[in-house]
């Protein structure tokens, strides 16, 4: 894992677009083409799971709005910006990644694909269970406040295969929700206290992912090898500067060819189908003794590799 703690202060309805959207923008939330779900956890104080579900977009936005998605409980009114203050945040987000050249492994054998995400989703589990034994929130008037472990927190998991210009990373947008339920009443979870665990959080998802059995053998079943170190597939690990290239030149590409579009059409974006077709033409565009092709994200970055 790399990367820390991303506070998010924004509407349900701005994460909700964010999360649909496949442009990129300060903080890279989307659905890829409306296809993901944001898969919904409920963690009691000792780590286990006792609630879970998939939320559709517009539960997922009223999650941000800190309405409970299962019971339509309110959560608290969120503080809106305004008067040279913030406004209150309404997740925490990490993102569980994994290095370009086990992205190209997962993406080329359908084995390591699976064992890939049976990893990630251990990771997230961990870091789940984790945080549920160690967050905390704070009780009382300001300047008599008492520290208490929390009861109950929520997350959101989000899984992307690939980058916004379609080359292959593995990553899964891990949002814990900031309200937490302790005793008998909501209150805000002490992101404070998060900031200073980001560094546990990040040794654990490594760790989990670096020494997962189901992954190693599916490398090894390819005649591929993990460094259990740097996290990189030994044999593949060539061709990453080439992908993050040619990745570079797709996206510069793609933001020409989405300008474009908006200038032809006029006070709307581009739908899922759109976005597509302009993210085929850029995978297209500048190829080197290439023809054009119909090739969507996948096929055109594995005939690229």
């Amino acid at each position: 894992m790399k990367g820390g703690v991303i506070l998010y202060r924004g509407s349900g309805a701005d994460a909700r677009r964010y999360l649909e959207s496949d442009r990129s923008r300060a903080d890279e939330y989307y659905l890829e083409g409306g296809t993901a779900l944001a898969e919904f956890s409920v963690v009691g104080r000792t780590g286990e799971v006792i609630g879970e579900g998939a939320l559709t977009p517009d539960e997922y936005a009223q999650w941000v709005d800190w309405v409970n998605p299962l019971t339509g409980e309110s959560m608290g009114k969120p503080r809106l910006p305004g008067d040279g203050r913030h406004g209150s945040p309404r997740f925490a987000e990490m993102v569980v990644n994994a290095p370009k050249s086990l992205s190209i492994a997962a993406a080329l054998h359908h084995e390591v694909s699976e064992a890939l995400d049976a990893a990630q989703r251990d990771a997230v589990a961990e870091i789940r269970a984790w945080l549920g034994q160690h967050s905390v929130t704070r009780v009382g008037p300001r300047g008599a406040q008492r520290v208490v472990p929390i009861e109950q927190f929520e997350t959101v998991a989000v899984s992307h295969k690939t980058s916004r210009a379609g080359d292959p990373h593995r990553h899964i947008h891990f949002q814990v929700g900031t309200r937490v339920w302790a005793e008998t009443a909501w209150r805000a979870l002490d992101t404070a206290a998060l900031f200073r665990q980001q560094g546990a959080i990040r040794s654990l998802g490594t760790a989990v992912i670096a020494a997962h059995p189901q992954l190693a053998a599916a490398l090894d079943a390819h005649g591929l090898t993990l460094d259990p170190v740097t996290g990189e597939v030994a044999e593949l690990q060539p061709f990453n500067a080439v992908m993050s290239k040619r990745a570079e030149q797709v996206a510069r590409n793609l933001s020409q060819f989405e300008k474009d579009w908006r200038r032809a059409h006029l006070d709307e974006e581009p739908g899922p189908a759109a976005l597509a077709r302009l993210t085929a033409m850029a995978w297209d565009h500048g190829r080197p003794h290439k023809k054009p092709t119909k090739l969507g994200c996948e096929s055109a970055w594995r005939s690229e590799l």
